[in-house]
């Protein structure tokens, strides 16, 4: 009698175990739906208008918030870099701070700020990286770097850098008020940041961007980055 009842009671606590297992998932699944989350994207071109429109339509879409770049080169002593410059409010920037400039004023020399891994980024003459030591100095000694920018439209410019990031680690900015005063001919609009409601539905806009040629950062894969 007692094994009989022992077995029921194993059976029994493994059904329990099922469903408390299957509530929990429902329950994770509903707290990720009712989620915001946030993520850019980028295109190769110019939005337009209708493009614009298209992006409005997306399920669940909060926000587009457009983000404009200049796409330049950054000569660093016997290194250079081409990469794409990122426009920023620095006030609402919600980038993570390795280190900062406590002062620094915005006039007409370009003030950046390097993502930590953005100084790997860098080749000589020969196509060589920079050593560690060399990229650790550059970073400890970041406010005495003396940049030469140069546009798109081969103009240069002397730049300076007034803070490195955490976060994002391999992405470069400024601030977008700068930006558009100093690279007024070369300042283009190709993506921005967005906000969707649901977690489905977060996932199914990066599908639809990336068919539709956006590249797609939506941080950390698991959950995205929550709102």
């Amino acid at each position: 009698m007692r094994e009989r009842n022992i077995y029921k009671n194993i059976v029994f606590s493994i059904i329990i175990g099922w469903i408390i297992f299957f509530l929990y998932g429902k329950l994770q699944s509903y707290q990720k739906e009712q989620k915001t989350y946030e993520f850019s994207i980028q295109s190769a071109s110019d939005l337009t208008q209708e493009t614009a429109k298209e992006l409005q339509k997306i399920s669940g879409i909060c926000s587009f918030v457009p983000v404009e770049t200049v796409t330049v080169t950054i000569k660093l002593g016997e290194y250079a870099m081409e990469t794409e410059v990122f426009g920023v409010d620095l006030q609402e920037f919600s980038g993570k701070w390795k280190e900062v400039s406590e002062t620094f004023s915005l006039g007409n020399t370009p003030v950046l700020f390097l993502g930590t891994d953005s100084f790997q980024r860098f080749t000589d003459q020969t196509g060589s990286l920079p050593g560690k030591s060399q990229t650790e100095k550059w970073k400890k000694e970041y406010q005495q770097l003396n940049l030469k920018i140069q546009d798109e439209t081969g103009l240069e410019r002397n730049g300076i850098v007034c803070g490195i990031l955490d976060e994002p680690r391999d992405l470069i900015f400024m601030d977008e008020m700068q930006m558009a005063e100093t690279f007024e001919d070369t300042v283009h609009t190709r993506g921005g940041r967005m906000e969707i409601f649901g977690y489905q539905n977060a996932r199914k806009a990066k599908e639809l961007l990336e068919q539709a040629g956006f590249t797609v950062d939506m941080g950390k894969e698991k959950d995205f980055k929550e709102n």
